[in-house]
């Protein structure tokens, strides 16, 4: 049998269906064939399939990510290590196989010029701490690392910026009325913003939330475009709320990611505390590790993986069996491009990975091309996307 009939996406797809358990009839003859084609495919396979093995891969990977998921991971490890394994391979075994692999066909096949999988003709890189902020009186201040106007005090404005973060506490007020403030991210741009009352605010790539200078009156409010992440100072004399559109989210101090992109879905998604969603005379109030979603029949509750949605502010981007159409336009946001699907079914795909968030794209895409059996192709800041 020709070795070249089993490519490295080839394998590493066959083998993630038998961990899986989704190969049908001609997967599991297909993947048999090859274990037999070599003594050392049938080790390799032996090796990955081990929950020990994959184990020791989730450490090595655990490095890359961040110290405190491993804890909590360890901790999950000691309580009920086999459902652990099966439950984190969403997260682990891609990466871990696309290592392994790599290895396996070094020693096995002859060396070779290997073919680039993505034609590009520029790197695009990642997304950066950017914004733009608009004063009341329509001034427009670019908030980006290098520019000099970064730090330069504003007469009769309440804020510091340090090119990452704008700050509005401990500043004192002077002007008897509140003004609004509007702080918006670009495509390729993120923000973090602490408010008057020490609420602080993550903003994702393409968003714009309202606000004003400093808080008065019965409620804490504000108004959001895009996405963001909040994590709100408790004060239950002055309960906070998110505006998004014809939907208010109530809270007194909680932390929740609210995703409102133009042509989706609004979805707020509670990580501690509890809110209530407020929508076309329907209220929900939802607990820690639930979603409430907008729908043709109301609003929808379900529990989800909290860091599937909030990933993206502690530099992941974290999928599990998540349309392929969705995380395509999440990259088009952080990287600013534009992606072009040559197959309109393209969108219905299904991914699971754990991407790094500040990596330049082509990294990204070649994980997504193992994973999901697509191919890329990039033209300045145009990707082409087609089945493999």
């Amino acid at each position: 049998m020709n070795s070249e009939k089993y490519t490295l996406q080839k394998i590493v797809r066959l083998i993630l269906l038998s961990l899986y358990d989704k190969t049908g009839k001609p997967e599991t003859e297909e993947l048999q064939k090859w274990q037999k084609e070599h003594k050392n495919n049938q080790h390799f396979y032996q090796k990955i399939s081990s929950p020990s093995y994959l184990e020791q891969g989730l450490q090595e990977y655990s490095q890359y990510d961040s110290r405190h998921a491993w804890e909590q991971m360890k901790l999950q490890i000691q309580n009920r290590k086999k459902r652990f394994i099966r439950r984190l391979l969403p997260y682990a075994a891609i990466v871990i196989l696309l290592i392994s692999t790599v290895i396996l066909t070094r020693f096995q096949y002859p060396a070779k010029s290997p073919e680039p999988q993505i034609t590009t003709t520029k790197l695009i890189r990642p997304g950066s701490s950017k914004a733009q902020l608009i004063l009341s009186d329509g001034q427009q201040i670019e908030l980006e690392a290098g520019n000099g106007r970064l730090c330069r005090p504003i007469e009769g404005e309440n804020f510091l910026n340090d090119g990452k973060l704008l700050d509005y506490r401990q500043q004192p007020f002077t002007k008897e009325n509140v003004t609004l403030h509007t702080l918006r991210t670009p495509r390729g741009g993120e923000y973090q913003l602490v408010l008057s009352d020490g609420t602080r605010i993550w903003m994702n790539a393409d968003s714009e939330l309202v606000y004003p200078e400093h808080f008065t009156g019965p409620r804490r409010k504000v108004e959001l475009k895009g996405e963001a992440y909040f994590e709100v100072a408790q004060n239950t004399e002055c309960p906070f709320h998110v505006v998004v559109g014809d939907m208010e989210v109530k809270v007194l101090g909680t932390s929740f990611n609210i995703s409102a992109y133009p042509n989706a879905k609004r979805q707020t998604t509670l990580a501690e505390g509890s809110v209530t969603v407020h929508w076309q005379q329907q209220e929900m109030l939802i607990r820690p590790g639930q979603q409430v979603t907008e729908s043709n029949e109301g609003l929808q509750v379900k529990q989800v993986n909290v860091a599937n949605y909030t990933g993206w502010k502690d530099r992941r981007f974290i999928y599990e069996n998540q349309n392929l159409g969705e995380v395509l336009k999440e990259l088009e946001r952080w990287y600013d491009v534009e992606i072009i699907t040559a197959d309109q079914t393209i969108g219905t795909l299904h991914l699971t990975a754990n991407l790094p968030k500040y990596e330049n794209i082509d990294k990204v895409l070649n994980i997504i091309e193992y994973a999901a059996c697509v191919k890329f192709e990039i033209k300045n800041r145009k990707i082409i996307i087609r089945r493999d």
